[in-house]
C-alpha cells in the first residue's frame, strides 16, 4: 500500500511539538507525557513530520532513540519555529486584551466629582488606547438616539424598552443645612413639613409628591416648590447654602451629614417611590449586549462604588 505524502505546508503544530519533545528527551514515552499525548500518537506525529520532509529524523530500535543528522538539523529549525509561533500568539493575546476606541455615555452631574473621576482614571491607566466621551446630564437620555453606548441614571427605574443593569441601590434622605434648621425649626415627622421651603430636583422629571417610609408605613407628602434645580449637584449646593429642605441620595448625603454640613430632617423616614421601591443607580443601553469597552468602564464604576462604601 502506498504511503500518503504529507507536504511541509500541511504540518501540524502538534506534530512539530511532538517531534521536538522526542528530540529533547530521546524517549517516546517521556515525550508523550510532556505533550499530553499517547506514545502511539507521538510516533504517528514524528512519522508525519518525516513524511513531509522526505527524511528520516529519528533513529529508533528496541534499545534507544537517537536523532539522525537530518533530525538534529531540523530540530533547531522546528524549535525556532515553535518559539516564533508562541511569540505571535502572545502578541495577538495582548492585542485582544487591549481595549481600543471610544466609549460614549452619559451620567448624572452628581457623579462628576464623586466616584466617576476615579473610575475613569483607572480605566484610562489600564487601557491607554481607550478613549472616553462623557456627557453629564440628569435628563433621561435614550442612548440609541443620542449615539451613546449606554447611559447612567439615578433615581427610580422607569419603564423602558431599553435594557438595564443595576449599579447600586441606595436610600434617599430629607436634608437641610444646620443654618436653615436654626432659622425655621427641625421637622421630625412628615406632618411638620408644612410651611417649610423645598428645593426640587427637576431633572429628569418634576415630582410634586414625596413618599416617606419609616419601615412600617408610607406617608405621602405634597411638596409646594420654593426653588427648582435641574441637577443633583446644583441642588446639593443650594442645600448647603441653607435655602430649604430637599431629598438627597444617601451616598451623597452621608459624608455631608458626617461632617455636620447638613442635618437629616424627619430622620426616621427615607424617601421611596410611589410603589415603595428604593432608588438605584443603573445603566441602560440599546441592544442585546454591551461591548468589551463598555463593560470595562462599568466594571471600573462598580469597583469605585465598592471602595466608596469602605470609606
Amino acid at each position: 500500500m502506498s504511503r500518503a505524502i504529507v507536504r511541509p505546508q500541511q504540518l501540524r503544530i502538534a506534530d512539530l511539538e511532538a517531534f521536538c519533545a522526542v528530540a529533547e528527551r530521546l524517549s517516546y514515552v517521556a515525550a508523550a507525557r510532556s505533550v499530553s499525548m499517547s506514545p502511539s500518537s507521538v510516533t504517528r506525529a514524528v512519522q508525519s513530520v518525516e513524511a513531509a520532509l522526505g527524511r528520516e529524523l529519528v533513529s529508533r530500535n528496541h534499545r534507544n532513540v537517537s536523532l539522525t543528522p537530518a533530525g538534529e538539523a531540523y530540530y533547531e529549525i522546528a524549535r525556532a519555529a515553535l518559539r516564533q509561533l508562541a511569540s505571535v500568539g502572545e502578541v495577538f493575546a495582548r492585542s485582544a486584551a487591549e481595549l481600543q476606541g471610544w466609549v460614549r455615555f452619559s451620567a448624572p452631574p452628581i457623579l462628576e466629582s464623586r466616584l466617576l473621576p476615579q473610575a475613569l482614571a483607572e480605566v484610562a491607566r489600564r487601557h491607554p488606547s481607550l478613549h472616553l466621551d462623557v456627557t453629564y446630564t440628569d435628563a433621561f437620555v435614550d442612548p440609541a438616539q443620542a449615539g451613546l453606548d449606554f447611559a447612567i441614571r439615578g433615581g427610580y427605574p422607569a419603564n423602558s424598552s431599553l435594557i438595564g443593569q443595576t449599579l447600586w441601590r441606595y436610600d434617599r434622605y430629607l436634608c437641610a443645612s444646620p443654618a436653615y434648621v436654626e432659622r425655621h425649626g427641625f421637622p421630625e415627622r412628615p406632618e411638620q413639613l408644612e410651611g417649610h421651603s423645598f428645593v426640587i430636583h427637576t431633572g429628569p422629571r418634576l415630582l410634586r409628591d414625596w413618599h416617606l417610609h419609616d419601615g412600617r408605613h408610607t406617608v405621602q407628602v405634597h411638596v409646594d416648590t420654593t426653588h427648582r434645580v435641574s441637577t443633583g449637584s446644583g441642588l446639593t449646593e443650594l442645600l448647603l447654602q441653607g435655602v430649604g429642605i430637599s431629598r438627597l441620595a444617601s451616598w451623597v448625603a452621608q459624608p455631608l451629614l458626617d461632617s455636620g454640613q447638613l442635618v437629616r430632617v424627619c430622620p426616621r423616614y427615607h424617601v421611596v417611590s410611589r410603589t415603595g421601591r428604593p432608588a438605584e443607580m443603573h445603566v441602560v443601553y440599546q441592544g442585546q449586549a454591551l461591548s468589551g469597552q463598555s463593560k470595562a468602564v462599568i466594571a471600573a464604576i462598580r469597583k469605585a462604588w465598592a471602595r466608596w462604601l469602605k470609606r
